[in-house]
């Protein structure tokens, strides 16, 4: 017994080294160029931003919108993905900080607090170029901003460097960046995405002749974090003209034959 432990001496050793090298060598990186630059692979953050609809939850790996990463809801304009993107913000602006950077400079903050969301923790942005609106939300999110909704119906083409620092400060403090619009986006933005979901309207939901708000499919379109393909089905209340019913429905996810039923909902009418 003893000639063994004095055999794993050296080897625990030499370990305690390299280990004590390493952290000097991090220490200096981080010292000189921000506590963010590196991290060690089990620092990632392992929970996701729940939404409050656990279909939607479920698209995302883990459950919720990922935490130190870009995600993106992506869809043309009028098919509900702006009107989600602020659901969500108004839901999470309830208990955390918030952020939207509109690059449209077409949202309001009326339309969170029409979604029930507490304007107190909501910042806004209005960014009529795309550096300064990243650099923004890079700068909220280190301050201590948790959710950021980025919002435009085209993404023009940004410096490699942009969305890189915005995911670095996402890693940093484990906070949420959602994009919200358009059909492509830069190689830039592409490169540091870990999820793509896609939505699509499929159908008004009616009530006394108002439409009263929007059904819309979601899929996994592409992701880092699980295999693609899954999706769910959701129906947001718009906040007029029948304020009670404002919000988030879960309608549970996508069957294997959803799709022979799309011209049927496309026909949905909800009285």
């Amino acid at each position: 017994m003893k000639v063994e432990r004095a055999q794993r001496l050296p080897a625990e050793r030499e370990r305690q080294l390299r280990h004590d090298s390493l952290q000097g060598a991090l220490a200096g990186i981080r010292h000189r160029y921000g506590p963010g630059v590196v991290r060690w692979g089990g620092d990632r953050q392992s929970s996701g931003l729940e939404t409050g609809a656990g279909s939607l939850d479920a698209l995302f790996v883990p459950g919720g919108i990922p935490r130190g990463r870009l995600s993106w809801l992506a869809g043309l304009p009028g098919e509900g993905g702006a009107s989600l993107g602020l659901a969500l913000l108004a839901g999470v602006s309830r208990d955390l900080p918030v952020a939207l950077v509109d690059f449209e400079q077409s949202a309001d903050p009326g339309d969170v607090a029409d979604y029930g969301g507490r304007l107190e923790n909501c910042w806004w942005v209005r960014a009529p170029e795309p550096e300064p609106g990243w650099a923004a939300a890079r700068s909220l999110v280190l301050a201590g901003v948790d959710f950021c909704l980025l919002l435009a119906e085209s993404w023009p083409q940004v410096g490699r460097a942009v969305p890189a620092l915005l995911q670095a400060a996402l890693e940093e403090r484990g906070a949420v960046a959602l994009l919200v619009g358009g059909m492509e986006v830069p190689a830039s933005v592409g490169a540091r995405l870990g999820v793509r979901i896609s939505c699509r309207r499929e159908s008004w939901t009616m009530t006394h002749g108002d439409v009263a708000g929007i059904r819309v499919r979601l899929e996994v379109a592409r992701s880092r974090l699980g295999a693609p393909g899954a999706g769910c089905r959701l129906e947001i209340g718009f906040p007029r003209p029948y304020p009670n019913r404002t919000g988030i429905v879960d309608l549970g996810g996508l069957a294997a034959d959803d799709g022979d039923l799309e011209e049927l909902l496309a026909q949905a009418v909800v009285g």
